[in-house]
């Protein structure tokens, strides 16, 4: 049985990865290396404010890292873990509704694309 602290823990991992607005904005910092609020904001269509309060749970969940650059604040991801949580994610979706789904299917194969990218690049 796992330890009471790793459940919990788990759990957090979980809860902070279970919005939608959570999993588009590290989806698209998958795809770029980083962006600031602006550009994240128009590249998922959600207001600054919003888009705020999504960054500070997963910043200070210790998901992402910020710079400030002057005047913007440029945000990455900061655990490479998470492409291999979206990926495993993607392939038990797909792997669920057998190849019905062509969006699931289209994610799974943009989401290696990018893990095979940043692979190769390291």
């Amino acid at each position: 049985m796992l330890y009471d602290f790793v459940i919990a823990k788990l759990s957090k991992l979980f809860t902070v990865l279970s919005n939608e607005i959570r999993i588009k904005i590290i989806y698209t910092l998958m795809e770029h290396d980083s962006l600031t609020v602006t550009e994240l904001s128009k590249e998922i269509n959600i207001p600054q404010n919003t888009l705020s309060a999504h960054l500070k749970i997963l910043y200070d969940g210790a998901y992402l890292k910020k710079e400030q650059n002057w005047r913007n604040v440029h945000y990455a991801l900061k655990e490479p873990k998470l492409r291999d949580i979206l990926e495993l994610g993607s392939l038990i979706l797909y792997n669920k509704w057998e190849d019905n789904w062509e969006k699931i299917a289209d994610a799974k194969k943009k989401i290696e694309e990018i893990n095979k990218r940043n692979k190769e690049g390291r």
